[in-house]
């Protein structure tokens, strides 16, 4: 099967991504890959990797959304990383940080990003969050 990958343009450059994610049946977690690379740089990808627990009927809840407090907005905000504007918003964090599409670099956490962006994310986290049937 060939990778569909999606487009976004950021400040006049072209990204292209994707998103994957695999159920970890051992303790029952869900790890969502997102690989960012600069149109013509795809050997340095930006991959993000968010471990979260799985939803016993959703799978990977940040494909399909989940409501998480933002800190810096006071708002709470149904966060699906299907939607572009958080691709924009992982990006510019990134290029914040260094990362300019145009040299290798290690795999990121993506929660970490998250919480950078100012989401509170205990509730993502495997072993630190209630049960979804206590949400």
């Amino acid at each position: 099967m060939k990778n569909k990958f999606r487009k976004i343009v950021i400040e006049d450059f072209q990204y292209l991504y994707t998103l994957t994610d695999k159920y970890h049946s051992e303790n029952q977690t869900n790890t969502l890959t997102i690989r960012i690379f600069l149109k013509d740089y795809k050997q340095n990808a930006l991959v993000l990797d968010f471990l979260t627990i799985d939803h016993p009927y959703m799978g990977q809840i940040l494909k399909s959304g989940v409501a998480l407090k933002n800190i810096l907005t006071d708002t709470v905000d149904i966060v699906n990383l299907n939607e572009p504007k958080y691709i924009r918003q992982l990006i510019l964090h990134a290029k914040k940080n260094g990362w300019q599409g145009h040299s290798k670099i290690d795999k990121q956490d993506g929660l970490s990003y998250l919480a950078a962006l100012g989401y509170e994310v205990q509730i993502l986290i495997p072993n630190q969050s209630k049960s979804f049937h206590e949400l």
